[in-house]
Formats: structure tokens, sequence, C-alpha cells
């Protein structure tokens, strides 16, 4: 698995991104299949939809993936896929099967699936945005009139008013995003972005930087004015995702995410401590990539085998991408995923980084247990294992490079990220 690291043009803090650089590591699915949509609702359950009524579930965090044989879904034509898959709960959520399939719900952890009754014209559909179980949004749009919008309240389904549609049945919703009950964004195929301030009632149709009927992919709203989208522009160029700093109103391309590979973004995702990824593919060859926000104007980008289309996390730092041919990324060592968020909790680890001697904070609250430490390569191999003493260890025969350091009590789990210079 290729995971070279890239720097962006022009930046001068090259080196602090060296230093947070991210491994991606593939995790075996079992299957070519390509796979859409990636959706964590816990740190131990997991669901990937993809080509040919593929469903697949983890139930460690996502070591292991198994193919799902559920029962309620039709899939109209041999074109139809699980296209977006949004859980509440590890037993409840929504899939949407597309393009003509409809969204289904499970209550049973994707055992079983029923479909949702569109209250008006929704005849192609993709986006999904849930708040819980009984209210949320499905995006798509009609047979014959363009962007459509319903909203769920209360378990019941109504169509929205979108201001200046498009009125072309190609421009569906595809993604939607809501930062709290009022304001939310949504992306469409016709190059627009949708955006409510009132809750999803209505909805504003806003121009971008990208050409009219290029598709935006994707939206993640960071906070009440920033928020990034992805595209895929159609004339095989993008120039880096597309970013507003006023609350949706005005959008821009973000150049200092841009690189020569002139990708399609087909995805933006913020993880659970806040950084913002984007997964995407070069405008030419059949790989893909990563982009790492750090900060403003500061980003990193990582090839990897297969493009990504999806991005999903959980917890606060464990990010997941996948793409074609069964193709599935993770930012941490796959022996480390299975940890309850519960009971994963930051360690603290002096100095980091380090040169031979590095001493562990050990929690007040196991400090009179039993406990272990392990301490992981980059491959998710374990290199180091003690129990029950002084945690001021001497890693000096380690080569330089970064490590992972997981400490385990009866019931709680810590876990950190080590240097060695």
């Amino acid at each position: 698995m290729k995971t070279i690291l890239f720097l962006t043009l022009g930046l001068l803090l090259g080196s602090q991104v060296n230093a947070q650089s991210t491994t991606w590591y593939q995790v075996p699915t079992g299957t070519t299949k390509k796979l859409n949509t990636i959706n964590f609702p816990s740190s131990s359950v997991g669901y990937i939809g993809g080509n040919d009524s593929l469903l697949l579930k983890t139930t460690d965090g996502g070591e292991t993936w198994t193919e799902v044989n559920y029962s309620g879904v039709n899939f109209i034509s041999d074109s139809d896929s699980i296209l977006n898959l949004k859980f509440v709960t590890e037993s409840i959520g929504y899939m949407a099967v597309g393009p003509y399939g409809g969204t289904f719900k499970t209550i049973d952890g994707g055992s079983t699936w029923t479909q949702l009754v569109p209250a008006g014209v929704l005849c192609f559909n993709e986006g999904l945005f849930f708040f819980d179980e009984n209210n949320g949004f499905l995006g798509g749009s009609g047979c014959f009139i363009g962007e459509t919008i319903e909203k769920m309240s209360g378990g019941v389904l109504a169509t929205t008013t979108i201001n200046s549609p498009t009125w072309d049945a190609q421009n569906l919703v595809v993604d939607i995003d809501f930062l709290n009950l009022n304001f939310g964004l949504a992306a469409s195929y016709s190059g627009y972005i949708l955006r409510t301030t009132n809750g999803g009632s209505t909805w504003d149709t806003i121009p971008t930087p990208v050409t009219p009927g290029t598709p935006i992919t994707s939206v993640a709203i960071l906070n009440d004015t920033l928020a990034y989208a992805g595209y895929a522009d159609i004339s095989g160029g993008g120039f880096g995702v597309l970013r507003t700093s006023d609350g949706g109103l005005t959008w821009i391309s973000d150049i200092s995410s841009a690189t020569f590979f002139y990708p399609a973004f087909y995805c933006v995702h913020e993880s659970g401590d806040g950084k913002l990824f984007s997964g995407a593919q070069p405008s030419w060859g059949t790989t893909g990539l990563i982009f790492e926000n750090y900060g403003v104007d500061l980003w990193a980008y990582y090839d990897v085998d297969q493009p990504i289309y999806d991005m999903s996390s959980y917890s606060d730092s464990v990010v997941f991408g996948v793409g074609d041919s069964g193709y599935v990324v993770v930012n941490h060592p796959i022996g480390t995923l299975s940890v309850d968020e519960n009971k994963n909790s930051e360690l603290v680890v002096y100095p980091n980084p380090f040169s031979d001697v590095v001493a562990i904070n050990i929690p007040a609250e196991i400090s009179q247990e039993n406990y272990s430490v392990g301490i992981y390569n980059v491959t998710g191999d374990l290199i180091y294992s003690a129990e029950n003493k002084n945690m001021i260890l001497d890693l000096g025969n380690l080569p330089a490079g970064v490590y992972f350091i997981r400490l385990t009590s009866a019931d709680k789990i810590y876990t950190g990220k080590i240097m060695k210079q």
C-alpha cells in the first residue's frame, strides 16, 4: 500500500506536516466490488455500502468486515447500488439505494429493511442526514423537476421548498450536513450549494466557483462560518476543495489544497477531533488521494491505491476511507482498532518526541490496579509489552519513527502516539 506524503505547493511549514504525518493502513474486506459509503454509529459497529447490493458490517471497530445477508430492499435495476448509509444507533439506520431504488430503514442492525414512502416527487435519491431516528432529511431529485429535499419530522416526511432549482433531474442532492437544528447545507450535482437557516423548510440556491453542471459531491460544516465542499470537475480538473467563510453565502476554491493532480474531490469529512479530510482521485490514472488539513492554508496529501469515495470516523481521530475494488484504509494500525470509545482516553507520555527513555503518566483511576502496556509499530505489530511495572520505559533499541502505545486495565484502555527521534 502506498503511504507517500506530498507537501502542498508553496508551504513554508513542511517540517510541521512531516512531524504529524499520517500513515494509511489497508483493511481486508474480502470483496472486489466498488465501495460507495461508510458510516460508524459507534466505535465498534460500522457499515459499508457498495455496488451490486453489497452491505458490509463490522463489530470490532473496523478490524474485520463481514457481508450482511439482509432482506426487504428492492433493487429495481442492475444499476442500483447502495449509495449512502446513515446510522443513528448501532441498530437503527437509513440506506439510500440509487439511482432508482429508494430509501430504506433498519431497526435491527441491517438484517431487515423497510422502504420509506416519499411525501412528494422524490424520484432519484442519494442524500441522507439524520439528527435521530425520527428527524432528518432525504435528498435527491424529482423525475422531471431537479433538486428535491424531503424533511422528516417526528417520523413524517414532507417536501421542502427549494428556491430557484435547476429543473434538471440529473441534478440530484447527494449530501446534506447540519450544524444545528437551523443551519444546514446540501450538495447538488448542479454545481450549486443549497442553504437553509430555518431548519430545512426552505433552501436557497447558492452559486459556487465551479462550472454549472459540475457535480458538487459532498459538504461538511465545521462551524457557523466555515464549511467545505468537494466536487468532481467534468472537464477533468479540480483545483482545490471549495470553502466558505461566511456560513455558505459565498464560496471560493481553497487553492492551498490545489495540486498538480487536478483531482476529483469525492468527499469531505470532519473527524471527531475537528480535522478535515477529503477523499479524491487524480485526473489521470486509477489511484487515489487523501487530503488532510492541519490548519489555515496548511494541507498534506497522501497517495493511496484506489480512489476514495467516502470517509467516516469514530472517537476523536480514527478515520476510515472506502473506494474501488473493495478498498478500505484507516489512519490507525489495525491491531489497535477494537477499542470501545467509552474506554478510550488519550494517554499522556513524555517527553514526546523522545530519544531513549519515555515515561507514561499512569491515570489515577487505575494506579492501584493491574495494567499492561503494549507498543505497536506503524504496521500494527506488537513490539514491546510489560505488566505492572514502573512506566519509565527504555526504548533506546527502537529505530527512529512513529509508534502507538496502549495501556490496558481490567475495564479501561488508554492510547497514544509517540515519536522516537
